[in-house]
């Protein structure tokens, strides 16, 4: 286990105040060119989730944390509850791993660019547990937020609920993906599938696991169960697959169109997102954009995004796809394939992309399967080949309808990246403004418990070409004894005017993650954007090893 952090989490509500502020700097933030954020901005009930990898008192696990917070627009949290899934906390409270329901408070401040940071804090055990945050808004309905404490990193959303949301409001379909550990804590689970809610909450669908790399067994398996509506509400999913028997979760409803999940009962670890859908949607057609995420073979992490183009039949024509396994970086030019759908389930096959074993060699281009499930302007996507080719050990993300090939001008935009370096866990949030070419702003980073604030992105350019596909630099970040790498460089798929998805192509560092265009008195960006449910995997007790 490691033993680096030694203060545990375990603190009494001034404890960890101080250290939202650790690594600051003196640099000031800028308003976005659509105006300037306060503490304003963040006023009512909010559902919020992140999700990482915690490291406190020496345990190390796979943690969730999901739940509502009331933001009263001065700087303070007040009346929430919170789920936590973690087997690290638990077992330094010599306890459980999933902690349900658990009143919350705590307090927030928002800059002007609209990066903030703030504490919330539960008892469990008559001990009180604190998390550090750090977001960024880019509306006043809709955030990107980041653990921001010594203990821990992850990476989520925050997004304001829409209020008495009644159960015949959530009647309808929806797909969902799920992702984090099974039960025996280390082994990496994701989850994805699709299921019809009756007036009455009644459940049916289908779901695909996969298991750290099996999923033998566990493709299209039936679902039933129930969804409750209520503050909050809660699920009970049933499949027939061994080992995966009824899973209960909480939900945080933020509208009838997109759904928080966090499960309860320690059979295994999973959160993530559940979006509105049209029942026997097919595989979506046009130019798409999508992501993957999870870890090779060697449990190491991997990460990729790229373009396809679906003829909405049944074949892929075209696309291109650029990866980073473990700090090899590589791109596949020439990617074709075809899917198949039944109901609402498809099985997307795609040839010619890499697909993990880039770190080790053992892997170049092949043939992959994953199992999607549409919703209302994407899928959700499983890898379900056990690993075809020498791939990955489990990977999955989403495609997204790609409405757009261009980004806003001289626009302001706020960033979240999830990654993963030679230490770990990594998590940044951003705020930048876009000119012609170039992009200045400042960033947040936590590095699994070392945390740095308010440095410069420094002089960052830019260029997208027509299909959409773009690639930034940050050549010379600014850096200080927290700080782990010196640049930042990516590749990015335009998903709308307002909206893109990314890949970080560094060799020291991988990373996931999204930008979008901020308006602070605006709606907010398109509900199926702010989730990419697949993150790359740090495993638990297991360092990567970035060669680079």
């Amino acid at each position: 286990m490691s033993l680096r952090n030694t203060v545990i989490l375990l603190l009494v509500a001034a404890g960890l105040t101080g250290l939202v502020g650790c690594g600051s700097s003196s640099n000031q933030a800028v308003a976005p060119t659509s105006g300037a954020f306060n503490n304003s901005n963040l006023n009512g009930t909010y559902v919020f989730s992140f999700s990482g990898l915690d490291d406190t008192q020496g345990f190390e696990s796979f943690f969730a944390v999901a739940g509502t917070l009331t933001a009263n627009g001065n700087g303070g949290f007040s009346g929430g509850v919170i789920d936590i899934d973690d087997p690290a906390l638990g077992s330094a409270l010599n306890t459980g791993f999933a902690f349900n329901r658990l009143p919350t408070s705590g307090n927030y401040h928002v800059a002007e660019d609209g990066r903030g940071t703030g504490t919330i804090s539960a008892t469990i055990n008559r001990t009180q547990v604190q998390f550090g945050l750090d977001f960024v808004l880019t509306s006043n309905s809709h955030g990107l937020i980041s653990r921001f404490d010594s203990n821990g990193s992850g990476s989520g959303t925050i997004d304001l609920q829409t209020s008495d949301v009644t159960q015949s409001a959530l009647q309808g379909s929806y797909a969902f993906g799920l992702q984090g550990a099974d039960s025996t804590v280390v082994n990496s689970l994701a989850t994805v599938g699709s299921f019809s809610l009756d007036g009455n909450g009644n459940a049916i669908g289908l779901q695909d696991f996969n298991d750290i790399g099996n999923s033998d067994g566990l493709r299209a398996l039936p679902l039933s169960g129930s969804v409750l509506a209520g503050s909050p509400g809660a699920a009970q999913l049933t499949t027939n697959a061994t080992g995966f028997g009824t899973l209960q979760f909480d939900v945080f409803v933020i509208d009838p169109t997109h759904m928080k999940f966090i499960e309860t009962d320690s059979a295994a670890f999973l959160a993530g997102d559940a979006f509105a859908s049209t029942g026997n949607t097919s595989f979506p057609s046009g130019p798409l954009v999508f992501t993957l995420a999870g870890e090779d073979t060697a449990l190491g992490p991997f990460a990729a995004a790229g373009l396809l183009t679906s003829d909405g039949s049944n074949l892929i024509t075209s696309g291109l796809e650029d990866v980073n396994d473990e700090g090899f970086v590589a791109q596949a030019p020439s990617v074709h394939g075809s899917f198949t759908s039944t109901g609402p389930r498809s099985v997307l096959t795609l040839n010619g992309i890499y697909n993990g074993g880039v770190a080790d060699g053992t892997a170049g281009v092949g043939l992959y399967a994953f199992a999607a499930y549409p919703y209302k302007g994407g899928a959700m996507l499983l890898e379900i080949d056990n690993g075809a080719g020498n791939g990955t050990g489990i990977s999955g993300g989403n495609v997204y309808v790609q409405n757009a090939t261009s980004l806003a001008a001289s626009r302001s935009y706020g960033l979240n990246l999830s990654g993963v370096n030679n230490d770990g866990e990594a998590d940044w949030i951003s705020e930048f403004t876009a000119a012609a070419s170039t992009m200045t702003g400042l960033y947040d980073a936590n590095n699994l418990g070392f945390i740095a604030s308010d440095l410069q992105l420094g002089s960052g350019n830019y260029s997208v070409s027509s299909n959409g596909r773009g690639i930034a630099s940050f050549p010379t970040l600014q850096t200080n004894s927290n700080s782990f790498i010196s640049a930042l460089n990516l590749s990015f798929y335009v998903v709308d005017d307002s909206t893109a998805v990314f890949l970080e192509t560094d060799g020291n560092q991988l990373g996931t993650g999204a930008f979008e265009l901020q308006s602070p008195t605006g709606g907010s960006s398109p509900a199926q954007i702010r989730s990419n449910f697949m993150r790359p995997v740090s495993q638990a007790n297991a360092k990567p090893h970035f060669r680079h």
